[in-house]
This record gives C-alpha cells, sequence and structure tokens, in this order.
C-alpha cells in the first residue's frame, strides 16, 4: 500500500505506511500484555481502550495528509490508507494476521483497480490544472494552448491571467485523461513564448 502512494508521489509512502502499521501492532500487542500481567494480580485492563486511542490518534496524521489549495481538498485517498492501514495493525496485535493480510490486499486491489478504472471508464472527470508562464504580447501563446488542449482531447474549464512583469501568468484548469494530461503538459514546452510550466 506505501508502494502505491510512493508511485503516485504522494506524502505517505513506503516508510510511513510501514511505521504506522506497526505503530498500530505494537500498542495493540503491548495493551493485551499490560492487561494479562496486571489480571494475574486481581486487577483487570480493558486492552481495547488503547485501539480506540488508535483510531482517534491516527485521525491527526490522516488529517495533516489532507491539504486544500485553491479551492480542492486533496489527500483524501491518503489519509483513508493511512486509517485502514492503522486498523491493520491492531489486527495483527491482536493475533489475527489472516485477516490483516486478507484486507491489506483488498486495499491494494481497490487502489490500484479504482486508478485504471477513473482512467478508462471516468476518464473524462478527472481535474487538472497547471500554471504557465508565457511572454505573449499578441496572443499568439493563448492560441496555442488552446489549440494543444483541443489536440489532446482536454476540454477547458476555465482560466485566470495575471502580470508578472514583463511576463503573463496563465492558471489553467480543465478536464480529460491522465495520459492526454501529461500529452498536453510536454505539448507546452514547444510552444514558443512559454517560459515556465508548473502542474498545480
Amino acid at each position: 500500500m506505501g508502494l502505491e502512494r510512493e508511485l503516485k508521489n504522494k506524502a505517505a509512502g513506503i516508510k510511513t505506511n510501514m511505521l504506522i502499521c506497526l505503530g498500530a501492532t505494537l500498542y495493540t500487542s503491548v495493551s493485551i500484555l499490560i492487561s494479562g500481567s496486571i489480571s494475574e494480580s486481581g486487577h483487570y485492563g480493558d486492552p481495547s481502550r488503547v485501539a480506540a486511542q488508535i483510531v482517534s490518534g491516527i485521525g491527526f496524521l490522516g488529517g495533516g495528509a489532507i491539504i486544500q489549495s485553491r479551492g480542492t481538498v486533496m489527500g483524501l485517498t491518503t489519509a483513508a490508507t493511512i486509517w485502514v492501514v492503522a486498523a491493520i495493525g491492531v489486527c495483527i496485535g491482536i493475533g489475527h494476521a489472516e485477516i490483516a493480510v486478507f484486507c491489506a490486499l483488498v486495499v491494494i486491489l481497490i487502489l490500484v483497480g479504482a486508478t485504471a478504472f477513473e482512467d478508462r471508464i471516468l476518464g473524462r472527470s478527472l481535474s487538472f490544472s497547471c500554471e504557465v508562464v508565457v511572454e505573449d504580447r499578441l496572443g499568439q501563446v493563448r492560441t496555442a494552448i488552446n489549440q494543444a488542449l483541443a489536440q489532446n482531447e482536454l476540454i477547458l474549464d476555465d482560466f485566470n491571467i495575471s502580470s508578472r512583469g514583463k511576463y503573463s501568468v496563465m492558471v489553467v484548469h480543465y478536464n480529460g485523461n491522465r495520459n492526454d494530461h501529461k500529452k498536453f503538459i510536454l505539448n507546452l514546452w514547444n510552444i514558443p513564448g512559454i517560459r515556465e510550466v508548473k502542474q498545480t
């Protein structure tokens, strides 16, 4: 699961997910050990309390993975993955490794399968944006950008233009397929007058 997030350049990668799972496993195992050791002296503990604290505590990590950028919330899938990884760790901690392995496989299937489904079936609903710094006094670059969108079968949503010294800064929002988006970004570098391209 961490590898899948890593390959998509997300914040919570292999190390983060491994540590979350290990931490949840250790906390759960320790809570059971503590409960068993104090029961010999006539005191009884509730191991489920630690599991409950793991659920609430992992929410802070999930909240840190969610960012808000230009009115768009990003990181929800990573936050949900962190939440599930902690639950898998709890399963391992209570000795149900078979449940943990099954759930891990299901999560990987969801993460990988959903991406393929989005690309092939819901490809037109994916939203992208990029910031383009141009030197375009006659408006020729804007025309070329519109043509590049059309050539790559991308649908323009909206754009904003501002000035930065002698350059114009265009923020373009559009919908389409992920592969078409990559081709469009590469095509932008071939347009004379474009000085900088940054995906946002």
